[in-house]
């Protein structure tokens, strides 16, 4: 056999088998390809403005809504099936562990909306749960995130089986994006309307993402199917949805997702062996009160306390207040205010 050169053995449909020459710089030019993932990318993206510019703005209806979006979905996971196989990095004998760990993970976000439910209040779900409508919700879900995670997974386990930590986030970050309808990002209208989508739909799918992107690179699209899957039909199929202010729907939002990634993280790690159930490099705590931290001083930084930090430009106030200097502002209604007090009050626009 020349140098540089490999046999690969192909098994034929009546089960034998044979030796194809391929040269090691053919292999290598297949393996770097990247036709495959412009073309999977070509076709999500095509997905993302169907369904947000064409099927339910232009068409509508049982066609637009629901068959259409439900077949252009089929045709990505026969489009995937079609591409070349990827693995993911765990070890196949922790698979079931895995899948049982992403409906744990569903359970936290359950009892996160039972508890937003409890501290505030229940409304009625919008969604249809006739018989019919569970039916055709089952269907067009199902399809959804079929298609979406094993694209995920494809994505993920084919570029990035050897940098994760690059990988990861990068994932998590493009399909939180793709998550997010276009019109709710069209339609903001002034900094609070940011700041409780951020809030809202950024931080919660970012999240979402982050732990559906670990549980593919871990043992494939079978566990965050699993998951999201989950969590979609619990909000599709409920006859009750909790009737939380953005401020709780935030912090429940967020919470749900790094608790179910410390636990998965933890748990297949002393299960593989790279821990010791001692470890303090994985604190769970650390992690959940590190992003308790970060939201509340989100909170903070957007007045939910009635307190606001201002960044004073301009020196009118000087010399008591500088430009520059930031000030904590209350917000009253004026009964409270007393002669000598500094006040913020608005003047025109």
């Amino acid at each position: 056999m020349p140098a540089g050169h490999i046999l690969r053995f192909r098994r034929n449909h009546l089960g034998g088998g044979i030796y194809i020459l391929i040269s090691g710089e053919d292999l290598l030019t297949q393996r770097k390809s990247f036709k495959y993932t412009w073309l999977l990318g070509a076709a999500l993206l095509l997905a993302y403005v169907l369904d947000n510019q064409v099927f339910g703005p232009q068409i509508g209806g049982f066609l637009g809504n629901y068959l259409l979006p439900t077949l252009m979905w089929g045709l990505i996971i026969v489009l995937i099936l079609w591409l070349p196989r990827v693995r993911a990095a765990g070890k196949l004998r922790l698979h079931r562990l895995v899948c049982y760990l992403a409906l744990m993970c569903v359970v936290i976000n359950l009892l996160g909306e039972l508890l937003q439910g409890m501290l505030v209040t229940f409304g009625r779900s919008p969604y249809d749960r006739s018989l019919a409508g569970v039916i055709i919700n089952l269907i067009t879900i199902s399809t959804f995130i079929i298609g979406l995670e094993m694209s995920r997974h494809w994505l993920l386990n084919r570029h990035f089986l050897k940098r994760p930590i690059i990988g990861i986030p990068l994932i998590a970050l493009l399909f939180s994006l793709f998550s997010i309808p276009l019109n709710k990002i069209t339609n903001l209208s002034d900094g609070m309307a940011v700041t409780k989508f951020i809030g809202m739909d950024v931080l919660p799918e970012l999240g979402q993402n982050m732990l559906a992107t670990y549980l593919v690179f871990l043992e494939g699209p079978v566990p965050a199917i699993l998951y999201q899957g989950g969590l979609i039909l619990f909000e599709r199929l409920s006859p009750v949805l909790p009737n939380a202010d953005w401020a709780m729907e935030t912090l429940l939002g967020i919470l749900a997702p790094v608790l179910g990634l410390v636990l998965v993280k933890s748990i297949y790690q002393e299960e593989t062996g790279e821990i010791r159930v001692s470890s303090r490099e994985d604190n769970p705590l650390g992690w959940i009160l590190t992003s308790l931290a970060v939201i509340l001083i989100l909170w903070f930084s957007v007045g939910v306390f009635s307190y606001t930090p201002r960044v004073i430009v301009s020196g009118s106030m000087r010399p008591g207040i500088d430009i520059g200097d930031i000030v904590i502002i209350k917000e009253t209604d004026g009964s409270q205010v007393q002669l000598g007090d500094i006040i913020m009050f608005p003047l025109g626009n």
